[in-house]
């Protein structure tokens, strides 16, 4: 018989029902003393069991000495096959390598002669290059020596024309001496008369200025004078009043 729970909202505000059915399977019935196992091992059974335990380990024994077997054949297998591939790659190797050391002997053969071709040529040129060489520098010896030739006579012209030269300079400064002496001679009789005029000036100008000063001491007097007259008059008056 089912039974129905009241209508529920979930959080959304719809409702639903909930249906509880009558629980439905077997349970498992109860062991009771009368179906239960009560069954004792004896000797015999415990050493069968051994017997077959023991069998069973060999048996894993066998099992595992055979898988260590077949890796080991297995890994033997391997290490011949990479022997063999080994000594493959080295027989190629070796004949590779021989194969580049008879090309490099070839094309070292041919770099040599190349060589030695461009040698010839190279002394060929360098003999062109010195006799060139020898020929250039007995131009150029001879050229220097025209040089040096020209030169010299062009140093003995200097020569003869700096020695005309300093004996032109030798008479000119012996007039300059001359010439020196005599305005020296009528410099000094110019100076002397500026200064003697200087000086009769300045004598002229002392005696104006002393005149200028007696006349002003004269003319305080003359102030004096009259300042005390005018002193004493004004006190006549003063006393006569």
């Amino acid at each position: 018989m089912e039974n129905v729970s009241p209508s529920k909202l979930n959080k959304n505000g719809m409702a639903f029902d909930i249906i509880l059915d009558n629980a439905k399977g077997r349970t498992p019935s109860k062991l009771t003393p009368s179906n239960t196992p009560n069954k004792q091992l004896t000797n015999e059974d415990i050493k069968n069991k051994l017997v077959k335990a023991e069998e069973r380990r060999q048996s894993m024994e066998i099992i595992k000495l055979a898988n260590v077997t077949e890796k080991s054949q297995k890994i033997e297998e391997a290490a011949k096959i990479r022997e063999e591939l080994n000594t493959n790659f080295q027989k190629k190797a070796e004949q590779k390598l021989a194969q580049k050391m008879e090309l490099n002997k070839e094309n070292r053969t041919a770099l040599m002669n190349s060589l030695m071709e461009k040698l010839k040529k190279t002394d060929s040129k360098i003999n062109e290059i010195r006799e060139l060489e020898n020929k250039t520098q007995k131009e150029l010896e001879d050229k220097i020596k025209t040089k040096l030739a020209t030169a010299e006579e062009s140093r003995k012209e200097y020569l003869a024309s700096y020695v005309e030269r300093l004996k032109e300079h030798e008479i000119h400064v012996e007039e300059v001496k001359k010439a020196t002496m005599s305005n020296n001679q009528e410099l000094e009789e110019k100076i002397l008369l500026k200064l003697e005029k200087a000086l009769n000036n300045r004598e002229e100008q002392l005696d104006s200025m002393k005149q200028k000063i007696k006349e002003q001491q004269k003319h305080a007097e003359e102030v004096r004078k009259e300042k005390a007259l005018r002193n004493q008059t004004n006190n006549q008056q003063t006393e006569c009043a």
